[in-house]
């Protein structure tokens, strides 16, 4: 119950590019890798990682497996 109304809080944060959980802006977080040609996770200040969607131009968190994917090929290169 208490997910019903987070989520469209959440839904709105992130339609205006903003963390959900310190609300600073996403443009500015750090850029960890490409997962694809249209899609790239971020991390921001707060340690949440969001994947950014440049078709559909909008963030969503990222799942423990596209984080697991980056975090593999970081490792990698060094």
């Amino acid at each position: 119950m208490i997910k019903n109304l987070i989520r469209p809080f959440q839904e709105v944060l992130l339609e205006r590019k903003l963390c959900v959980g310190c609300t600073n802006p996403l443009d500015q977080a750090k850029k960890m890798g490409n997962l694809s040609d249209n899609r790239f996770i971020v991390q921001c200040r707060c340690k949440r990682r969001y994947v950014f969607d440049k078709e559909i131009g909008l963030f969503q968190r990222a799942s423990l497996a596209e984080e697991q994917q980056i975090l593999r090929e970081i490792a990698k290169r060094k």
